[in-house]
């Protein structure tokens, strides 16, 4: 497997440095772009073709709801995963049907390579669907 591009939206480099630890103990192979201010995160969704969103909840300038409609906005098809210390269930809920991929908390990391996969394998499938579909249009 090639090595991940993960854009992580994240303030503490410590949490960040764990769930790096986390990801290299399951054998995945990665590469961070650390973000944590909404300018650097709007230009990196814009210049890096991640293949990975990872967003913590509360940052100083934004929270992840936030993160999360401005990734909408860019049309880009590729998981976008909550990683916090502390969300209600009610947020959680509310986050997913708002689009999120999945969520996590930083208490339970060892999901994480787990949660990554199974988003980038669902894309995956998702688009062979559509390709199909588009195929069996253009052959008729």
């Amino acid at each position: 497997m090639k090595e991940l591009k993960i854009l992580y939206l994240e303030d503490s480099a410590s949490d960040a440095e764990f769930a790096g630890r986390v990801l290299k103990n399951a054998g995945i192979e990665y590469a961070f772009n650390l973000v944590d201010t909404k300018e650097e995160y709007e230009n990196a969704l814009m210049t890096d073709q991640p293949d990975v969103v990872l967003a913590d909840h509360s940052l100083f300038q934004f929270n992840s709801s936030e993160a999360l409609k401005i990734f909408k906005n860019t049309g880009m098809k590729i998981p976008f995963i909550l990683v916090t210390g502390t969300v209600s269930e009610e947020f959680a809920v509310k986050i997913l049907k708002e689009g999120a991929d999945d969520y996590l908390l930083k208490s339970n990391l060892v999901r994480l390579p787990n949660a990554i996969m199974s988003s980038l394998e669902k894309y995956r499938l998702e688009r062979e669907r559509q390709e199909y579909l588009n195929s069996i249009i253009t052959n008729e």
